[in-house]
């Protein structure tokens, strides 16, 4: 059996494995159905996806099992674990491992001739399960010629502000520079405040949503980079850069070498005792530690000197599967202050591996709390259903509305943007154009409005013309309130249009998450899953049919009574234990 293994960048049909025969192909990227149907037709190949493997919950839960292994064995000097707080930044290259032993459980053990159109790390992880090399078309891109040139033309594709914030984010990620220009730039607050830390838009929205409807009460923003900071602050929200906290690296340098050589004999007792850990590391998924492990000092302690300068009572967490937002949560439940945790998000899938970190959770509705109940096994009492604020439910005059296709950073998780607005928006296209209505495509925050435009450009008729916007920087309500009906995979964005009485259309048939967010919003009716390229031609008719249900706007957001939010975020609790994986 020949198996060819085709990187998410690479085409089965253009390159030099098209001139031999292969019995399967998988995909290590994504894409949907009637990619894999033309690819089928035109190699006369079984073609899949690895990412099929991947099921509902099931590979995170197995993630999840993989790092508890190693949880409470590599502590520092003030007892906070770092393999609990930087082990699940390998959360994807850990599922892609499950993925591999999944495909090589489909393929029966079979001593298969295995071929990649080019080496890189999941060829690797391939390498390390089925324990056998994989020959090569294309060699690792390493060099260091070739990461410049890459560098350069993903820069192309960003705003001058971006690039200078990517350059930040790696060379300066501890605020070895940036900590001298913000010192004079502290809060110096005097009164009583919780803190909201936020590294993206996203979660400052988030957070000073809740924020806002507390006005009685003083908050601190305190932003990790410069995207995440907020230009419409209420009036009850101080706000400061954590680079402003930011402490010399001398001052973590003996710490830093102690718990390096800490890390490597943690990963040696490990790769003893785990096999898919020894797997891992032989692919090279635990590289990062080292250097991660001095950058991480570096934000704890630029956060304890913000926590000892600032009259801090507790912490609001918008985002805590990312470790530069996660420490102050740690660090806040470890002081006995008050630790709460809300998803900025519909639903937040990282429970399904991470650790619950916060005292309390806030969550908007019941399909969160059953949801986050169901992936994190936490108690009723340590949940409490409260939005932030009033829905923005008043009704959209739809009449005159666009149809529009809320993106999203596919490239993130494997998937092929090409292949996928290939397959939709053409189609889209000619659904907006029979019901006399713009397309309109809204990118994420993490997209590149440069790039997007100019596949769009590629793939539609050049007619198009104003009859297609691409919109960036644009607030989500903003589009919405302009919407006649709305399309997406699994975003958040359906929660959103519903409460607006939105149709939102879900498109079932690239749902290889693993997260279960599209099942989750379709059981609530947060979307109407169309199940194959081919039915975005019912969509006029479907929209035409929908009738939003007061029910369903209640079990997806449930407004946060003023008191009970009070109580939560600023109430004392008798007694509280220092978190397990603190101590």
């Amino acid at each position: 059996m020949r198996v060819l293994l085709l990187h998410p960048e690479d085409s089965a049909v253009v390159g030099p494995w098209t001139e031999q025969r292969w019995d399967l192909v998988v995909d290590l990227g994504f894409a949907g159905s009637c990619t894999y149907e033309e690819w089928t037709k035109k190699l006369g190949s079984r073609v899949i996806t690895i990412h099929q493997f991947a099921g509902q919950s099931e590979s995170f839960r197995w993630v999840k099992q993989v790092l508890q292994c190693g949880r409470g064995r590599l502590v520092d000097r003030i007892g906070l674990d770092w393999w609990e707080i930087l082990g699940s930044q390998s959360f994807q290259d850990l599922q892609a491992l499950y993925l591999v032993h999944q495909l090589r459980r489909e393929m029966a053990g079979d001593q298969a001739e295995l071929a990649a159109s080019r080496r890189d790390r999941l060829i690797r992880i391939i390498e390390q399960v089925f324990g056998r090399p994989v020959r090569c078309f294309r060699g690792e891109d390493r060099g260091a010629v070739r990461r410049m040139r890459r560098m350069f033309r993903s820069a192309r594709n960003l705003r001058p502000s971006q690039v200078v914030e990517i350059t930040f984010d790696k060379w300066d990620a501890g605020y070895r520079m940036r900590r001298h220009a913000a010192r004079q730039s502290r809060a110096n607050l005097v009164d009583s405040v919780v803190l909201l830390p936020s590294a993206y838009s996203n979660v400052t929205r988030c957070v000073l949503a809740y924020a806002g409807q507390l006005q009685q009460r003083k908050f601190l923003l305190a932003t990790t980079r410069r995207s995440a900071v907020s230009s419409r602050l209420p009036e009850n929200v101080a706000t400061a850069s954590l680079a402003a906290y930011g402490v010399p690296v001398r001052s973590i340098r003996a710490e830093a070498e102690e718990l390096t050589k800490a890390c490597q004999a943690f990963c040696r007792a490990m790769e003893a005792e785990v096999a898919e850990f020894q797997q891992a590391a032989g692919a090279g998924i635990w590289d990062y530690l080292p250097g991660q492990l001095r950058i991480g000092l570096l934000l704890r302690d630029a956060w304890k000197c913000l926590l000892d300068t600032e009259p801090i009572t507790g912490v609001l967490c918008g985002d805590d599967l990312n470790y530069h937002t996660r420490l102050p949560l740690i660090l806040a439940r470890r002081r006995g202050l008050n630790a709460i945790y809300c998803s900025h998000g519909a639903l937040d899938g990282g429970f399904l591996f991470k650790t619950p970190i916060a005292e309390s959770h806030l969550v908007k509705g019941r399909m969160e709390r059953e949801y986050l109940q169901r992936a994190s096994n936490l108690g009723s009492d340590r949940i409490s259903v409260a939005a932030p604020g009033r829905p923005a439910s008043t009704p959209v005059d739809r009449r005159n509305g666009a149809l529009v296709f809320f993106s999203q950073p596919y490239e993130v998780g494997g998937g092929r943007a090409d292949a996928i607005y290939q397959e939709a928006i053409p189609r889209l296209y000619s659904v907006a154009q029979q019901a006399e209505r713009k397309l309109v495509i809204k990118l994420h925050p993490f997209e590149s409005l440069r790039a997007r435009k100019a596949l769009v450009k590629a793939i539609l008729p050049e007619s198009a013309g104003r009859a297609v916007d691409v919109l960036s920087d644009v607030p989500p309500e903003e589009v919405i309130s302009r919407a006649w009906c709305g399309v997406t995979v699994d975003s958040s964005i359906a929660v959103e249009c519903a409460l607006r009485r939105v149709p939102c259309f879900l498109c079932g048939w690239l749902d290889f998450g693993g997260m279960g967010y599209l099942q989750e919003f379709a059981r609530f009716g947060a979307g109407l899953v169309l199940d194959a390229p081919a039915d975005i031609e019912r969509i006029p008719r479907m929209a035409a049919e929908y009738r939003p249900d007061l029910t369903t706007m209640q079990s997806l957001w449930q407004e946060a009574d003023t008191a009970l939010l009070d109580e939560v975020i600023f109430g004392t609790s008798p007694v509280r234990l220092p978190h397990p994986c603190a101590s």
